[in-house]
């Protein structure tokens, strides 16, 4: 029912049903015009071939009515009356008296000269002398169902009639009697209702045909295009902006596929620019969002050392003396143990080198102490163009020695044109030393060491990148984020407290970069440092100082 619905709703549906209404309502109308023309002419042809009947038998009469034989004109009507088709033939005088008729019966009644047949005549006072072929015919229909047709043809009064011995006519009479003829119209009636029926018949036929014709026109020319456009519409309105109409025509459908498909092509390349758009404000907004969880790390780094330094200040500066006078007394007690006791004396010894040990921890503490100052003391920073190259070659040269010593392989790939960038040189050499010591360190069994820079270019601005590479024992992948945080360290007790690397990320953060690690366990780590050519203005240029490498404990004043 839902189909049968459509189907009634659909376009090609009306255009059908309007299309056969017309055709049936032209048919009928030409099938009654024709009907109707086809039976007044054949109606007029057998009235004249009935009035060229009556005259052919008024003729035939005429010899033996001038003549007078009454025996011969009642034998030819009578036998007249017999042929088929004929229904009755006879003669009236002019007062309606029958006087002849092939019905015996007839003869001599009279007829009521106001009767249809008699009435065309006998209107007026006088009775006409002359009538049309219509006004002499006469159609009627018997009580048995048929029609018969009545053709009255006046007998008139010729010069022969008149002059002849054996008529008592006189001159003054113009008609002497009516010749009646009747003849059947049923198998005219039949013909007709036959002709009729193969009409309807063969225009049945015609408007099945029409209607076949019809039917197949709108199926292919109007139904299946418009089903196409339908199932592009839903096909692009599902999604499918592939989906294409295959319509080779030239008229208006064609024309409406066409630019269907066009308009598909737009879509699918305006959806293509959304998505392309949308992933890159998407790639845009994850940027911005690594960018500014990579900030929030720096603040909460930046408080931490923050704090870190005012609590190592504080616990620097009072420590920093009972340590200095530990090793201080250290040191006089084992001078003042070695004047007095004599060198063979095992007991002397331990006590030396018991007082070794508290001299060698201070110290070892002193050093903690100064890196804390270190870490926790700002000054201004110098910065200025300074060349790259020379201050890697100044950091390489400083750890030299340690290179050589752990049989290390160094290379070098330093091939900047224009190396020249605003910094303070003295403190990207205390970081690049401080990275390379980590590195020296992490390859205990040897290894290959590699300094290389490069220029590369973020957000529009030209950088350099400084990557220092190793191939020690790497670092694993779920403590990268923390070294560098302050006092967090992968060495033992006796090699440092962590301070290093959190001095390198302030210096690198003061000069506006970037330090990042890329490390496997087992093959090696790289840091990279990313620093621009030009700073931004910025009032705040203090960071922790270069770590001085000297063995003692400072005094704070």
């Amino acid at each position: 029912m839902s189909n049968f619905s459509k189907i009634l709703k659909s376009l090609s549906f009306k255009i059908f049903l309007i299309l056969f209404l017309s055709i049936l309502v032209l048919f009928a109308i030409h099938a009654f015009l024709t009907e109707r023309s086809n039976r007044s002419l054949m109606e007029t042809e057998v009235k004249e071939s009935a009035y060229r009947a009556s005259d052919f038998i008024k003729k035939s009469l005429y010899t033996s009515m001038l003549q007078n034989e009454r025996e011969n004109i009642y034998s030819s009507i009578k036998l007249l009356g017999t042929e088929p088709g004929v229904e009755v033939v006879r003669i009236y005088n002019k007062k309606g008296e029958i006087k002849y008729s092939s019905l015996e019966k007839e003869i001599g009644t009279k007829v009521d000269l106001q009767a249809e047949a008699c009435y065309v005549c006998h209107v007026a006072d006088q009775p006409l002398e002359k009538l049309s072929t219509k006004e002499k015919a006469r159609v009627y229909e018997k009580q048995s169902g048929y029609r018969v047709l009545g053709l009255i043809n006046p007998i008139k009064n010729a010069n022969e009639c008149w002059n002849s011995g054996c008529h008592a006519h006189s001159p003054d009479q113009t008609i002497l009697g009516v010749l009646d003829v009747q003849m059947s119209m049923e198998n005219l009636d039949n013909a007709m209702i036959v002709a009729r029926n193969r009409q309807y018949v063969s225009a049945i036929v015609i408007i099945l045909i029409a209607l076949i014709v019809i039917a197949t026109v709108i199926y292919y020319g109007i139904y299946k295009p418009t089903k196409k456009l339908r199932t592009g519409t839903k096909m692009l309105s599902s999604g499918n902006l592939d989906y294409t109409i295959d319509m080779n025509r030239n008229d208006e459908l064609g024309k409406l596929a066409q630019s269907f498909n066009e308009m598909a092509a737009n879509l699918k390349k305006a959806d293509k620019e959304l998505r392309d758009w949308s992933q890159t404000l998407e790639q845009r907004v994850n940027e911005k969002t690594d960018e500014l969880e990579e900030m929030h790390r720096g603040m909460v780094q930046v408080e931490k050392m923050a704090s870190l330094g005012k609590m190592a200040a504080t616990v620097a500066h009072e420590l920093n003396n009972p340590l200095s006078g530990i090793v201080t007394y250290a040191k006089l007690l084992m001078r003042k143990l070695g004047r007095k006791l004599p060198d063979e004396d095992d007991e002397k010894n331990d006590m030396i080198e018991e007082l070794d040990l508290i001299r060698s921890e201070s110290v070892r503490c002193g050093n903690i102490v100064k890196d804390l100052l270190i870490f926790s003391r700002e000054s201004k920073a110098d910065f200025s163009k300074t060349s790259i190259h020379r201050a890697v070659e100044r950091a390489l040269n400083l750890v030299d020695h340690h290179i050589q010593l752990r049989s290390l392989h160094l290379q070098t790939d330093l091939t900047l044109e224009d190396d020249l960038v605003v910094c303070d040189e003295e403190q990207i050499v205390q970081a690049l030393v401080a990275l390379l010591m980590n590195a020296i360190e992490a390859m205990q069994e040897g290894g290959q060491l590699t300094v290389s820079t490069r220029e590369i270019t973020e957000d529009g601005n030209s950088k350099v990148e400084i990557c220092l590479s190793d191939t020690g024992i790497g670092i694993p992948q779920e403590i990268q984020d923390k070294i560098f945080d302050p006092f967090f360290s992968t060495k033992n007790e006796t090699k440092g407290v962590g301070l290093g690397l959190a001095v390198v990320y302030g210096i690198v953060q003061r000069h506006q970069g970037t330090i990042s690690v890329d490390s496997t366990p087992g093959e090696g780590t790289t840091f990279h440092i990313v620093l621009p050519r030009e700073r931004k203005p910025n009032t705040d240029n203090s960071i922790p100082t270069k770590h001085e490498e000297t063995e003692g404990v400072s005094h704070v004043r």
